[in-house]
Formats: C-alpha cells, structure tokens, sequence
C-alpha cells in the first residue's frame, strides 16, 4: 500500500513474476490460460510483460517445447531483444521466478492479474478505482466480483480485456461480406470425396462432421483415409484422438490408404493383412510398400493420442494442446461416446463440447460415431438420427451428418444409382457396396443416399453416385 491515504497501488509485480514464472516451469498451463492473456493489457511491468511474450512465441513454434535452449536461442535472434534479456539477467532470472512460482496455484495468479488489469482499465475511464483499492477485504475480491460490482456501467470497457463479444446489427455490413465473398468464397479445404466436398462446401473451420456406421463396418479406416489426405495431400496438421484403435492399428490403416488410392500416387493393390503379416508376394512388393513408408515419413503431419481417459475435459485438454502448441488445424475423433457410460445425454454433451471447441479453436471437426445393432434391418434409404446408438439428439449439435451401412449382395436388386453421366446404373455383384445417407447439412442439401464402391482390405472408397431405389420392389 502507499502511505498515502492506505491505498494500494493498482499492480502486483510479485504476482505477475510467478504467473509467468509457472508458465516457464509447466508450459502447458498456456493451453487452458494462454490465449486468455493479453500482454498490453494484463502485464503493468515491461520486463514480465517482455518475458511472457517471449515465452508465447517460444510455445508457439516449438509446438510447445519451452527450456533455456530455446528460450536463449530466440532472445539472441534481434538485438533489441537480446540486449533486454541480457539486463534482466538472462536464464537466471527466469530460473529464479521459476522457482519461485508454484503452478498449483496458477488459477490464484491468474485471477490477481485479470483484477489488477480490470482495475487499471477502470481507472483510466474515470470509474472511482481508489474506493476499491482502500477497500479492506481488497485482496479477497475476485476479478469477477469486480464486474459485478460495477456491471452497469462496465458496457463502456473495450471487450478486448476480457475476450468478450457483444451482439452485433446483423445485416450491417452486408456489402463488404457480399464482395468478400466473391474474392474469398465460403468454401472449406477439399475432401477425397467430391460429393462430400461438394455438399458441405468442404471441410470448413468452426464446423464437426459426424460419420455414423455399423460396428466393424469401416469407420475408423474412412476417417484414417480421410485424415492422411488432409496431411499428406493438403499439408496440413491433423490431430486423430481414438479411444478404441491403437497406434498400430492406425498406422496399418495409414500405409494401406496410401499404397491403394492413386491420390496419393500409388496404385499398387496391396491388402493390409500382406503387409501387417510381412507375407509379400516377391521382393518388388515389399519394395512398393517400403516406398510408400518412406513417402509418408517424409510428409505426415498426423498427431495421434490413444485416448485412454476420453473424458470431456480430456478431450478439451488435448484439442487445445495440439492446436495451440502444435498449430493443428483439423482434429478427428474416433469413436464419439459416452465416458463411463453410454447414456445419450452423456455422448450430446460430448457432441456439444467438441462442436464449442472446434468453434473457439477454429478448426475443422470430424468424430465418428456408431449406429445401433439392428439399423443392419433396415433401408438405408429409411435412416434417420433414431439409428445413432444412444445418442439420436446429437443431430441438433452437429454441422454434418452422415449415416452408412453395408449393402447385402441379397439386397443389390433393391438398389441402383445415378453416376456422373446421369445413368441409372446396376450394382455389380462383384464388388461391395455402401449407402451414405445425408441425414443433416447445413451447407445445404439433405437426404439423398451417396453410394459408394467400397474395398475395406484395400480402404478404398469410390464415390460412384447418388442411389435410387428400385421401383415396384
């Protein structure tokens, strides 16, 4: 406190050092916190001010790797910055606020710098800070219970403080989106499947596509399928939490989907059960394969977790971790189901909590999910969210719905499909078949049932057309 009047001053120093000293001792408190901070504003001290942003560049192109390697490396880059490290004592000081921090009690760090930073906001607008500085209790009163105090006038602050949005006129700046429209479309990154990408205008940030199958029907190697195009193709980083496929059943899948599907620039007929078993025909295939090994080494950006605790705040944990600390721009989800029960309001809330996350995080969302034992009865023509096993309401959460099934050879005369001549084609008894109903798009078009060729040894999907059923069956 000053001795003037007992008033406190309007920042802590001590608590800013240990907010970002625990940052430096458990880096991956910036996963939750991080984005939640805003420098210009939070910090009152240029040196923690300097320290934490440093720290966040460090985070952010390290994918989360932060020691007194890289954080020396990075402060000798520009002058200006390494003469500043160097004042402040270099590794030494932020080893002394390291040991000084306690990241057990971040949250407590945390809330002190949000209030002081409120308060300081407060004051500069004219708002009668002192009173609140005097107050005896001051050290017990939460940022929080500042808002409140002072909610009915708090519509003047910047929002940027607190990471807040107010509504908006909707409509007000029709002309500019127009106009941006026709310069940026509204149109995600490609899928291997043009029908699909067609449909859902790509696979958009902010929005969770859901595939529903039968168990044991393919789910998991579609979504691998789909995954491996958008990070050896598109380049981009993927991350693929699974709670019922492990690493190595994924990376079978991986090395399948590359070596059959000419996308990828390989053709080679391979099943996955040759290569897992090692059993190769001559030692040409076993070089084709070694190729494709070598190709996807070179290129992969795919994280994957083996999601032992698939509990929501688990799922959150490592969503923000990867696309925080690793830039992952599209995360896949592989089985969606209830934690410690399978109760359909327990797998909606897991449906909501990801649709939430993809949308803060800005991201493309894909999960997998499994539909109930006797949808084998029934037409696929006939499917709705009533087939989603324990969790029908999850159609009102999600962007994209597709529910599919394997069509029996006993079936093949119930069905034919329109190709991209606009023939009415028959299914040819030779080859499996999958129907694909669109059960909800909010990008557009629903209902119909995209039939697609299917080699689960092989995982080749070949979208062949949309179906139709046979009349007078």
């Amino acid at each position: 406190m000053t001795e003037e009047n007992n008033i406190r001053l309007e920042y802590d120093i001590v608590n800013e050092g240990l907010l970002v000293g625990s940052l430096y001792k458990d880096p991956d408190l910036y996963i939750e916190y991080g984005e939640l901070i805003k420098s210009k504003y939070d910090f009152y001290d240029d040196n923690t001010k300097f320290l934490f942003n440093s720290f966040k560049t460090i985070y952010k192109s390290t994918s989360g790797e932060v020691d007194e390697d890289k954080v020396n490396v990075h402060m000798v880059k520009e002058d200006n910055r390494k003469a500043k490290y160097r004042r402040l004592g270099g590794w030494n000081f932020i080893e002394n606020l390291i040991e000084l921090s306690n990241p057990d009690d971040f949250l407590t760090y945390f809330d002190i710098l949000k209030k002081y930073s409120l308060i300081r906001e407060l004051g500069r607008i004219g708002f009668p800070t002192k009173r609140l500085l005097s107050h005896p209790r001051f050290d017990d009163i939460s940022a929080e219970q500042v808002t409140m105090s002072m909610r009915s006038s708090l519509e003047k602050i910047n929002t940027v403080i607190g990471g807040g949005n107010d509504s908006v006129i909707l409509g007000h700046d029709m002309v500019n989106s127009v106009e941006g429209w026709t310069e940026v479309p509204d149109m995600g990154i490609e899928f291997p499947f043009k029908m699909w990408t067609d449909l859902l205008k790509g696979f958009r940030k902010k929005k969770l596509i859901v595939d529903g199958m039968l168990s044991n029907e393919g789910k998991s190697r579609k979504m691998t399928y789909v995954a491996t195009f958008i990070s050896l193709i598109l380049g981009k980083k993927v991350l693929i939490m699974a709670n019922e496929m492990d690493e190595e059943d994924l990376k079978a899948c991986m090395i399948t989907t590359v070596c059959n599907n000419p996308e990828f620039g390989f053709s080679y007929n391979i099943p996955e059960r040759i290569i897992t078993l090692g059993e190769y025909e001559n030692k040409e295939q076993y070089e084709k394969v070694m190729e494709v090994a070598r190709y996807i080494e070179e290129n992969t950006q795919i994280y994957f977790k083996d999601m032992e605790d698939y509990s929501d705040e688990a799922i959150e944990h490592e969503m923000r971790k990867h696309v925080v600390g690793k830039g992952v721009e599209y995360v896949f989800y592989d089985t969606m189901k209830g934690y410690r029960g399978d109760q359909w309001e327990m797998v909606k809330q897991t449906a909501t909590k990801i649709r939430d996350l993809v949308k803060a995080l800005d991201v493309g969302g894909y999960a997998t999910i499994q539909l109930t034992d006797d949808s084998v009865y029934l037409d696929v023509f006939d499917f709705s969210s009533n087939n989603i096993a324990n969790a029908k309401q999850i159609k009102h959460v999600v962007d994209g719905l597709f529910l599919e099934k394997k069509i029996q050879k006993s079936e093949y005369s119930n069905y034919r499909y329109i190709d991209d001549w606009e023939q009415e084609m028959e299914l040819d008894n030779n080859k499996s078949y999958y129907g694909a109903k669109v059960d909800k798009n909010r990008a557009g078009g629903k209902g119909m049932v995209l039939m697609v060729e299917v080699d689960l040894d092989l995982n080749t999907w070949k979208e062949i057309g949309f179906g139709v059923r046979v009349k007078n069956r």
